[in-house]
């Protein structure tokens, strides 16, 4: 088993000298063999080792020994440890999902934080072999695509964390093994052998069955079968980026069609679902059906529909393009002061705004309204020492727009350019003494460009925001 994870660490890649490694820990065979596995080859990485247990307070008094023998565990290898308790019933029973939806998903939210709070470069789960070929009957039996079908990654990153599998190549029966051999204890999880969870049923029964009626070596062929499709999607994926950047819309979750519809509809089916991932939506609720009904958008002939997909996500086609938001969030009106010079985070779009003053100008128009990321120069001695904020748009508000007379209202600027009403909170408005001085993608406003006379300008720049939050 030893032999096995050190091949995997060095064949994917999975860890680098120095690491931080929080690992996930159950209590179950296949976690404490891994910690003992990581344990054992932290002086060859210089490993900096954290485990880390979620409580799902599924199995009463049984969770709570769990949880005590994960930190024993952790006090006997002389690591730190970190756990928490999540009534995983009451969150599936809240969210209309499963049991095991629930408890992955608050797992999961539970290592990000985690994560986050130690410092940890990477999170380390104990996936094995056989949850690979589990995995992929699963999602067979479920319709996914090529991608689902390519089973768990060595390596992925979610919620901004980097997780690692370095127990990919090790059967479960092994890792028991290893753990008896050296009088290692673990916990028995007695859920593990309830029926009711689909996994558990692929694990006991299906796939004996098809050990013993049809292939006797079809648990490692479905594992091979994976990887060459992970192998082979890795390929398709690197085309699909190429069409992806150039179909990928100006504003914060959008896609442009005119480009996506000349695709072939395989290749249309990849790129929204690269698109998906990459606003934010996990890869395991992206199964064949999901992506269907959002290439379905593509011929509609509404000029404005939309479908559901899972985890309160909506696609809407609208203006030509399509654009994923949450279902119940729209992005709630903001106001912040910014630093300038510095940096600002925008609160709830997750956008950062940079200032500095800077010689020359920025001029950049026709770039479209609300197109980020933005920059633009301002005049310093219009700005002096008043402060610049950045909010969100409201009814009445009005633009002297650079190079137009008059003014004019912000709303018949967003309509000309079809800027979709709920997209509209997303693009930030900048305000100086009660008056607006720039919008991005659009114009600055009369009054307040660098003039030829003026060395120096505040120089305002705006990265794109996560589409999701």
């Amino acid at each position: 088993m030893l032999r096995a994870i050190k091949q995997t660490i060095v064949k994917r890649g999975l860890l680098r000298r120095g690491a931080r490694v929080l690992v996930a820990v159950s209590g179950g065979a296949d976690s404490v063999a891994l910690t003992y596995a990581l344990h054992y080859l932290r002086r060859r990485y210089a490993l900096d080792l954290i485990l880390a247990h979620l409580n799902h307070r599924i199995r009463g008094r049984a969770a709570d020994a769990d949880e005590r023998f994960v930190c024993e565990l952790a006090w006997r290898l002389g690591l730190p440890s970190v756990s928490a308790r999540v009534d995983v019933p009451l969150l599936a029973k809240e969210q209309g999902v499963s049991m095991e939806m629930a408890a992955r998903q608050a797992r999961y939210d539970f290592f990000a934080a985690a994560a986050r709070d130690a410092g940890a470069d990477c999170v380390a789960t104990a996936h094995t072999a056989d949850d690979q070929a589990e995995t992929v009957l699963l999602r067979l039996a479920r319709g996914a695509g090529p991608q689902g079908l390519s089973g768990i990654p060595y390596i992925a990153c979610r919620h901004g964390m980097v997780i690692i599998r370095p127990m990919l190549d090790v059967r479960h029966q092994h890792a028991v093994d290893f753990l008896r051999r050296h009088r290692l204890n673990w916990r028995e999880d007695r859920s593990n052998r309830n029926m009711r969870y689909l996994r558990n049923l692929v694990r006991h029964r299906i796939l004996p069955l098809l050990e013993s009626q049809l292939n006797p070596g079809a648990r490692s062929v479905i594992v091979r079968t994976a990887e060459l499709l992970r192998e082979e999607n890795e390929w398709l994926d690197s085309l699909a980026k190429k069409t992806l950047t150039a179909c990928r819309g100006p504003r914060p979750g959008t896609l442009g069609m005119k480009i996506l519809l000349k695709q072939p509809v395989a290749a249309r089916r990849r790129v929204l679902r690269l698109w998906l991932i990459e606003c934010g939506m996990d890869p395991d609720q992206l199964d064949f059906d999901a992506v269907q009904n959002v290439e379905s958008l593509l011929g509609s002939t509404s000029g404005t529909v939309s479908v559901s997909l899972p985890g309160d996500v909506r696609v809407t086609r609208r203006y030509g393009e399509l654009r994923v938001g949450k279902k119940t969030g729209v992005v709630k009106p903001f106001r912040v002061v910014i630093a300038a010079p510095g940096a600002t985070m925008i609160p709830g779009l997750g956008a950062q705004v940079t200032t500095s003053w800077a010689k020359g100008v920025i001029r950049q128009r026709g770039v479209g309204v609300g197109h980020l990321p933005a920059r633009a120069s301002i005049s310093r001695e219009a700005v002096g020492r008043s402060k610049i904020i950045v909010r969100s748009w409201k009814s009445g508000d009005r633009i002297r727009p650079l190079g137009m007379s008059g003014s004019c209202k912000l709303q018949d600027v967003f309509v000309d350019a079809k800027v979709p009403r709920d997209a509209r909170n997303l693009i930030p408005v900048f305000e100086c003494r009660g008056e607006i001085i720039w919008i991005p993608g659009y114009r600055v406003a009369r009054g307040w460009e660098v003039l030829p006379s003026q060395q120096t300008s505040l120089r305002i720049e705006v990265d794109k925001p996560r589409a999701l939050t």
